[in-house]
């Protein structure tokens, strides 16, 4: 008789490789799930109705209609009055004063988009009001408005942006430092970078409001553009930070463009900041040398990191598991994560379940088991998704015995946790 393998440490057997670095998002299904949807559509729409027919008795009408309210209820009615151009303000102030119902800091934002929509800066300028009051952050969403409709030249949205920042300067308090932030990163997201340039000449120029203009043109793939930028801090005596640097070589690296992005790491070296190369800049590069299957170039990285103190981060780790998975090299994943147990021991739970979730994927159950099992007996708890899914797909492949053995593993924790000696 054939001896059936326990959970024990073995050698990890090959996986064909498969390219892929993300995950799908979860996308809800089922009829629950779109009958939610249509009721709070319907709620909505007959909210919008009510608030925009006005009257003397909206706010009696609303407390009779909607004895209760949900934060999404309130945001998509907020939506749907911006997008029929209907003042919400009336309809804010009553929601406000529901009792255990208190408006989101995002309802608030809501507020200042419809108030820009209608061009109703007085609106605006209490509803800015009403935020710092609250000590409520602004966000890009605030100024969605701003985005330019198949009719309006960007002369008018500069016109626009000008009248919101006035406003914005007006109010001051603690809306302001995010309100210029926001006002900058919705005019950069939506290209309108003139109009961003003169929020900026007009406020302060920080290296944090360039950031948002030089991350849109790398996002958009824009590297001439970027530098453009990134020369025209230079020239104004904004010295550009870690940040900007690290978006330039992120779009060099992601567009191909290798021999620039080598030079750029050079120009970092001898930039008189000080701040770069630092933790994010080595991820960029590991992130991009994994994912193009250059796991030795990827190391490198990782030892200049340690050479120089830095801790690497799980995204960082991740990749290096990714890559030698995919890769077909299972075995050096399993090394990998054996290696940083004790050069990274802060990652070390994360590192093991990730890499029992890619062998649990690829149809290797017991050598998840594996992976998890060495895990415990470093001491340290599995993560619980990884453990329950390995434990549930032993079971269904007949071996309850390796389920039990993992369950035991696990149930140790627990004891530990109850006594106090929670080992993570």
């Amino acid at each position: 008789m054939v001896p059936r393998p326990r959970l024990v440490c073995a050698p990890l057997r090959h996986v064909s490789p498969r390219a892929a670095f993300s995950a799908r998002p979860f996308v809800p299904r089922g009829s629950d799930a779109d009958a939610s949807t249509d009721a709070a559509a319907a709620a909505s729409d007959v909210l919008v109705r009510l608030v925009a027919a006005g009257g003397s008795s909206l706010e009696a009408d609303l407390d009779r209609l909607f004895p209760a309210l949900s934060h999404g209820l309130v945001a998509s009615t907020l939506r749907a009055l911006t997008d029929r151009g209907v003042p919400a303000e009336r309809y804010f102030a009553w929601a406000s004063l529901r009792r255990g119902f208190s408006p989101s800091a995002h309802a608030h934002n809501l507020l200042v988009e419809n108030a820009g929509k209608l061009a109703d800066y007085p609106a605006m300028s209490r509803a800015l009001a009403l935020m710092s009051e609250r000590r409520l952050s602004l966000t890009d969403r605030a100024f969605a408005f701003l985005a330019p409709s198949g009719s309006s030249r960007s002369s008018c949205v500069e016109d626009s942006a000008r009248a919101v920042l006035r406003v914005v300067e007006d109010v001051g308090g603690p809306c302001r430092a995010s309100g210029v932030f926001s006002l900058v990163k919705a005019l950069a997201s939506t290209g309108e970078f003139d109009a961003a340039v003169m929020v900026i000449e007009e406020t302060r120029r920080m290296a944090r409001y360039y950031n948002v203009l030089v991350a849109a043109r790398c996002k958009a793939g824009d590297f001439v553009g970027a530098r453009e930028v990134f020369d025209e801090m230079r020239k104004t005596g904004c010295d550009p930070d870690a940040n900007t640097w690290n978006y330039l070589l992120g779009c060099l690296l992601k567009n191909g463009r290798l021999a620039e992005a080598c030079g750029l790491v050079e120009s970092m070296e001898k930039s008189k900041t000080g701040e770069v190369p630092n933790s994010l800049t080595y991820e960029v590069l590991t992130y991009h040398a994994c994912k193009a299957g250059r796991m030795d170039s990827a190391t490198q990285f990782l030892d200049q990191m340690f050479l120089e103190n830095l801790t690497p981060r799980v995204t960082m780790h991740s990749a290096f598991i990714k890559g030698y998975f995919y890769a077909g090299r299972i075995e050096d994943a399993h090394k990998y994560v054996n290696d940083m147990s004790t050069r990274a021991r802060h990652s070390t739970n994360r590192n093991y379940s990730l890499l029992a979730k890619l062998l649990l994927k690829s149809g290797k159950t017991i050598d998840a088991g594996r992976v998890l099992h060495e895990l415990t007996e470093k001491g340290l708890r599995p993560d619980h998704s990884a453990y329950v899914k390995v434990a549930k797909d032993l079971h269904k492949m007949g071996r309850g015995d390796l389920a039990s053995e993992l369950k035991l593993m696990f149930k140790r924790f627990s004891v530990q946790a109850d006594n106090g000696r929670w080992c993570v």
